[in-house]
């Protein structure tokens, strides 16, 4: 476990030391989130009352809640397959896939950083929407985080599948280019899933973050109880132990694949 610790602490420094490098940048991204949720509560204006906004409180702490899970699927979706191109590009990826260290704690490492930046900015998104427009966030933060945690990790295992593209096919990633965009499209990010056909509506909730987003928007801006999302719980859960010993195999496929074919360090 000690060990476990030290790669991923090395991986981190390394990772926030290249991001806070570029310190106007960093500033940038931080005024970006303001301006962000000022957009969304003009928007919110223009939108008023409608009947499926109402239990959130309206439009803005709907979106909000909205874009802060969907960063957490972006972050978990891309984080492993970025850095596996990263790597690829500096001519490392041999280095760091030969080095005896189990795959999940390679990918937990590639990932360490961008998820503690994607924690800060989402909680920038929802205090600038508390503090600037007097969001009401109620229920308990411990199961809200709960299921956050649960849902990335449904996101990462995603992340794993569409890396496997990535170590197979350099820039081809058909997972990333297609579940990605239908789960920003169709799971609730920015308006809600009842707001679509019908038929629209169940090919939603076959996406995760759709039961993610639902169940986290419920403890934060209904006051729900673990009792009351226990079933989005339950749906969580079973992606899960699909989603990750799939994602596992698939890389682990892809990778003696590109071993067999002496393809591992092309890009």
């Amino acid at each position: 476990m000690r060990e476990f610790w030290r790669v991923v602490a090395a991986f981190f420094v390394r990772d926030a030391t290249h991001t806070l490098s570029y310190r106007l940048e960093f500033v940038l991204q931080l005024v970006h989130i303001v301006f962000y949720i000022s957009g969304l509560y003009f928007l919110s204006t223009i939108i008023g009352e409608n009947s499926d906004l109402t239990p959130y409180g309206g439009y803005l702490p709907f979106a909000a809640i909205g874009v802060a899970v969907a960063s957490y699927f972006q972050t978990g979706f891309d984080s492993f397959a970025k850095a596996i191109q990263r790597e690829q590009m500096h001519g490392t990826l041999e280095s760091l896939l030969m080095m005896p260290l189990r795959l999940p704690t390679i990918i937990i490492a590639c990932c360490g950083w961008r998820f503690v930046w994607t924690t800060l900015t989402s909680i920038v998104y929802v205090t600038a929407a508390v503090v600037l427009y007097d969001i009401k966030i109620q229920g308990s933060l411990v199961l809200a985080f709960a299921l956050l945690l649960l849902t990335t990790l449904v996101f990462i295992s995603l992340g794993v599948i569409s890396a496997s593209f990535v170590m197979v096919f350099k820039r081809g990633d058909p997972v990333g280019m297609v579940l990605g965009r239908v789960s920003t499209l169709l799971g609730g990010v920015f308006y809600p899933v009842t707001a679509m056909p019908g038929w629209l509506q169940d090919l939603a909730y076959l996406l995760p973050i759709t039961h993610g987003l639902d169940a986290i928007r419920s403890v934060l801006l209904q006051g729900a109880t673990l009792a009351d999302v226990w079933p989005k719980l339950v749906v969580l859960l079973a992606f899960s132990c699909v989603l990750l010993p799939l994602g596992l195999w698939c890389f682990r496929s892809a990778l003696s694949r590109a071993r067999r074919e002496g393809t591992l360090l092309h890009y």
